[in-house]
């Protein structure tokens, strides 16, 4: 779990979805699939607190485009939160193999506005978000309520995509836009009692030092060139293990024979 914790954390903060990690590991250990959903979220905070906490230390955060993205997100995420359970697991698994594949689709097809560099000359209280993106937002933390797994990496596209903002900073910003939806949802998951803080203290003291480590990474030359390497392997590996999990490799398998 302290491994699990290490990587999850570390991959919230240079890239996103480290609840891939995370979450399988735990249900893989013996929780069952609801109190992990509900226990992720405590390791998710610690972590994406602590890039945060460096970020601000580093003077990288623009904080006023910051929380103009952090409102709508907490909005959805609350909303979704709520709804944590309402859809069958069969379901759910389709919708983030298909959300993901999506996911993918656009990290191959726009690689070259995602990997547009910062510029200098332009500052960030310059970039104007419009209607679609604050839509595009609060849906995106709709589905980090629900579900966490492949939001992070949404948050990322819309950031990028939708508002025009650089990579290398939508990252930084990323960070504190995704703990406040991950509070919203700890807090809803902790009420409900979905949450065993036995599992979820050694995640979270880990995911803290393998979020340290991501944001030396995050803040250094060629970062942009690293997230966008590590988001198109974390979403390919989460595409692989979705499909598996929904038995479609051997049902390839067992057609063909």
């Amino acid at each position: 779990m302290i491994a699990c914790g290490l990587a999850g954390g570390f991959i919230n903060t240079v890239a996103a979805s480290g609840a891939t990690v995370v979450v399988p590991s735990m249900i893989g250990l013996g929780l069952e699939a609801g109190i992990a959903n509900g226990t992720s979220r405590l390791a998710a905070v610690a972590g994406l607190a602590t890039a945060t906490w460096r970020f601000h230390q580093a003077g990288a955060i623009p904080w006023v485009l910051t929380l103009k993205a952090t409102l709508p997100m907490v909005l959805g995420a609350t909303a979704g939160s709520l709804w944590a359970t309402a859809l069958d697991d069969h379901w759910i698994s389709l919708s983030i193999a298909g959300s993901l594949l999506f996911v993918l689709i656009c990290l191959v097809t726009q690689p070259t506005r995602l990997l547009k560099e910062d510029d200098l000359s332009t500052s960030t209280t310059d970039i104007q978000l419009g209607p679609s993106f604050y839509l595009l937002m609060t849906a995106t933390g709709f589905w980090a309520g629900f579900i966490a797994l492949g939001s992070g990496v949404m948050t990322l596209l819309v950031l990028v995509l939708a508002g025009g903002i650089p990579l290398k900073t939508a990252n930084i910003l990323k960070c504190f836009v995704r703990l406040s939806s991950s509070l919203v949802a700890l807090l809803v998951f902790g009420l409900r009692g979905e949450i065993n803080w036995l599992w979820a203290l050694p995640l979270a003291v880990s995911g803290m030092a393998g979020a340290h480590l991501g944001a030396k990474l995050a803040l250094g030359e060629g970062a942009t060139q690293l997230i966008f390497r590590a988001l198109i392997a974390v979403v390919g590996l989460e595409v692989l293990s979705f499909l598996w999990r929904l038995g479609l490799p051997q049902n390839l398998m067992s057609g063909l024979v």
